[in-house]
């Protein structure tokens, strides 16, 4: 029996009650002695709340003093509300194609009022007031994408507003590397738009004494030269703490060099098309040894950026070089079916706690869409658990989880305490958004 639901503004899902689920097989020994317990099964997110560490705090209060950076504070709250409102830029034709629907809606509108027939100087006339509405509407309706010059000052509002709550998504995304392959040293690392460099911190906090070479791309002289004064604890001139730390500008032409991670964190969207974007991924994937990560905001836009380069790399499967597949957080390789949905993105939530900079430190949250893909072929012991794609629902004596199967379906299942045996029923109850729920 199949009904559509939809539960407080949700999304709508098709729950289906026939289904049954348990606790994964191999997981039931470790469970029945106690080595796992269900509020800590083997799907939960360990990482829960970040700080920037201690080290890197001082550097930035101390690179944030000597620029006098504090009048800029309010700028920065700002230019972050930007950065997570922006969209995408619109597409060769777009515009054109909304300017012939509304210059279709206004003439017909402007027709319908002059019933007699117009003279020559009358059409012209009313020519020139149909574009001239057209214009005017356009003006206030088409989103005016630029992308963003980041020089001294506004590097530095980058710095107080976002450099917390992306290092923090980051760890979280990292860790998923670090949970479920343990015994993976990268060598290399390279960061595509590395900013002020919390690409760098995050890895180093699970990688530091195994990663041999930092390759670090950003367009904007001013933010590579703010990474690298963070780096060296806020001071001019003393030596750079890391041998193997390379800056450039642009991306390199060789394809040669292949590095252990990429990442392209909250960069895309300063690319002005899709073909560019679709252009970088090929590039970045072509460097890319073990893993390619993309982040971006967890807004529509931001979805959809995140999304264009996962089906691009996994449509690359007729390569044998390049075929890759999405390690987290999907549990399947199929078209994604929240993309399919096109009402709500997928997306995560990430708390962190602000720089203790312009005031006292706060506990805040940031939305974030992103994909692991991995080179090779998916491993035929990938136990492929539901993610959980939304916060459960938790009643009296039942919990209503939303999950994305590897079967690239959305389901919505009840997990009561009469119908589901005690492991199962708490592990779905302490589950939390963006977890894996180790079932079958």
């Amino acid at each position: 029996m199949f009904r559509k639901l939809r539960i407080h503004n949700f999304t709508s899902f098709y729950v289906n009650y026939t289904t049954r689920v348990a606790v994964d097989p191999t997981l039931k020994e470790n469970f029945d002695t106690k080595v796992f317990k269900p509020r800590k099964h083997p799907g939960t997110t360990r990482v829960k709340l970040v700080t920037i560490p201690p080290d890197i705090q001082r550097a930035i209060k101390l690179v944030l003093d000597d620029a006098g950076a504090k009048a800029h504070y309010e700028e920065s709250l700002k230019l972050s509300n930007y950065i997570r409102s922006r969209h995408l830029p619109p597409e060769d034709g777009e515009i054109d194609q909304k300017a012939q629907k509304i210059y279709e809606k206004i003439s017909n509108k402007l027709a319908k009022k002059n019933n007699t027939d117009l003279t020559e100087e009358d059409q012209r006339k009313h020519e020139n007031t149909v574009r001239n509405k057209v214009f005017s509407v356009l003006k206030r309706n088409v989103y005016r994408w630029g992308n963003i010059a980041y020089d001294q000052a506004t590097s530095l509002q980058y710095l107080m507003s976002r450099a917390a709550p992306e290092y923090a998504v980051l760890v979280r995304i990292l860790d998923e590397i670090h949970k479920f392959n343990p015994e993976y040293k990268p060598r290399s690392f390279f960061d595509f738009g590395s900013g002020v460099g919390t690409g760098m911190w995050a890895v180093n906090h699970f990688w530091k004494n195994n990663i041999f070479e930092y390759f670090c791309v950003d367009t904007s002289t001013a933010m590579n030269d703010l990474a690298r004064l963070i780096l060296c604890n806020g001071r001019d001139n003393v030596e750079m703490p890391y041998k193997g730390f390379f800056q450039r500008q642009f991306l390199p032409a060789s394809l040669d060099l292949k590095y252990s991670i990429v990442l392209s964190a909250y960069s895309l969207f300063e690319l002005p098309s899709m073909k560019a974007r679709l252009e970088t991924i090929q590039k970045l994937w072509n460097k890319t040894e073990d893993y390619l990560i993309i982040v971006e905001h967890g807004s529509n836009a931001g979805f959809q950026v995140v999304n264009e380069a996962r089906e691009y790399v996994l449509n690359l499967k007729s390569d044998k070089d390049r075929v890759g597949y999405a390690f987290s957080p999907c549990p399947n390789d199929n078209v994604c079916p929240r993309y399919l949905e096109k009402e709500t993105p997928c997306n995560f939530l990430m708390k962190y706690e602000s720089l203790p900079y312009a005031s006292k430190p706060e506990v805040y949250a940031d939305l974030f869409s992103y994909v692991i893909l991995k080179k090779g072929s998916r491993p035929s012991d990938d136990p492929q658990w539901p993610r959980i794609v939304r916060a459960p629902i938790v009643r009296s004596k039942h919990t209503i989880c939303r999950l994305c199967t590897a079967q690239g379906e959305l389901k919505e299942i009840i997990f009561s305490k009469a119908k589901y045996d005690q492991t199962t029923y708490r592990c779905a109850r302490s589950c939390n958004w963006g977890d894996l729920l180790p079932v079958k």
